[in-house]
């Protein structure tokens, strides 16, 4: 219990600073280096506004994780080229129950809503050397747990902006479990007209970060994250 009790103090520390942020570099890109130093390393290059996800910065470099072509990808760049997700305007909290938040602000209306997970209506795959071990859901993998069935899915993620809805769609986050909506947090850069919903999920153990992109109003995508 001992062990345990401590991984988790260690990994909430990790987790206290990592996070989403965009690329920001007055070349309108960064170069991504296998190493925390210059020279003959670059091994990819970013745009502004590419989400990625950064963890803790070391001296003058971020080390970060992203995902380019579905692939996932890690490397390092200058901890200055990247604007952290949290630094825009905070669309703040309202209202809160065990199945729903709403959050408010300057004609943003946004509720986020869970449900229970009806694993009798899904089809589940498990390992076929053990049974026990949950592989897919619905024919997908999944985020959440750690091969266990879910308790709880996310319903519905609705956007209003100035009387206008966006529902976003259900395969953006069909395969995402165990969401704490209570760790849900709504960033809107107002310049570029791009509203960031982020959250920090987990059972305990199948833990994942998630954000969701909508630009100009429209939904564009989703980044997904271990966190650690």
């Amino acid at each position: 219990m001992k062990k345990i009790f401590f991984l988790c103090i260690i990994l909430s520390q990790i987790n206290a600073f990592a996070q989403f942020a965009v690329i920001k570099d007055k070349d309108g890109y960064v170069n991504i280096r296998t190493e925390t130093s210059k020279g003959n390393n670059i091994s990819d290059k970013l745009n502004n506004g590419f989400v990625v996800y950064c963890f803790e910065p070391k001296n003058n470099w971020i080390n970060i994780d992203y995902s380019k072509n579905n692939k996932d990808r890690n490397g390092y760049l200058y901890k200055d080229r990247v604007q952290y997700l949290s630094e825009f305007m905070t669309i703040p909290l309202v209202k809160e129950t065990q199945t729903k938040v709403l959050f408010k602000k300057d004609g943003f209306d946004i509720s986020i809503e869970s449900r229970n997970f009806e694993s009798n209506s899904a089809k589940l795959t498990f390992l076929e050397k053990d049974k026990s071990i949950l592989k897919k859901i619905n024919g997908k993998a999944f985020w959440g747990t750690d091969g266990g069935i879910p308790k709880k899915t996310y319903k519905s993620i609705t956007i209003v902006i100035d009387n206008k809805t966006i529902e976003l769609p259900k395969n953006s986050f069909d395969d995402l479990f165990e969401p704490s909506l209570y760790n849900t947090k709504i960033n809107y850069d107002k310049k570029n007209d791009i509203l960031y919903i982020t959250s920090s999920n987990s059972d305990g153990a199948g833990g994942y970060e998630i954000v969701w992109v909508i630009e100009k109003g429209k939904y564009k995508e989703r980044k997904i994250a271990f966190g650690f």
